[in-house]
């Protein structure tokens, strides 16, 4: 018995602390999966604004914690930053090594395990998604003013 904690103890040394799902942690800003309400990528905060949907999920579930991933530009996340302090929501700006590898860019977590099947803002709010709309309204050419 002596033997096996003093190789924990070095273990834990050397390597550090046991970690539970260090994908997921990684992937999801150091939390995991079965704690999200929510979850927007990197490429979703720049192209569109969900902050109706954010607002409806911290509306429905308050008094959780927002994750913003700090490799993501400060002007994409600033209507998110202000609508959590205008909804006294709680949020943090993850910023290790993780954070960088991550595609996500917001999550919205709570403390303990929900079990949301369908996390991502576009397929949970699918009739939201204001990406496509502006894709189908596409400009005429020139050639087509004048000849249709």
């Amino acid at each position: 018995m002596g033997s096996d904690n003093m190789q924990n103890y070095l273990s834990k040394g050397m390597y550090g602390a046991h970690q539970t799902k260090p994908d997921e942690r990684q992937k999801y800003l150091g939390s995991l999966r079965e704690r999200i309400y929510l979850s927007i990528t990197i490429e979703q905060l720049s192209s569109t604004d969900y902050s109706k949907e954010v607002k409806k999920e911290i509306t429905q579930h308050p008094k959780n914690t927002l994750l913003f991933n700090g490799s993501v530009d400060i002007k994409d996340l600033d209507s998110y930053i202000k609508l959590s302090n205008q909804l006294d929501c709680s949020f943090r700006i993850v910023t290790d090594e993780n954070a960088e590898k991550s595609n996500i860019g917001l999550v919205y977590v709570a403390p303990q395990a929900v079990n949301i099947e369908i996390i991502n803002v576009v397929e949970k709010y699918p009739n939201s998604d204001k990406k496509l709309e502006k894709e189908v309204t596409k400009k005429k050419s020139f050639f087509k003013k004048f000849f249709s």
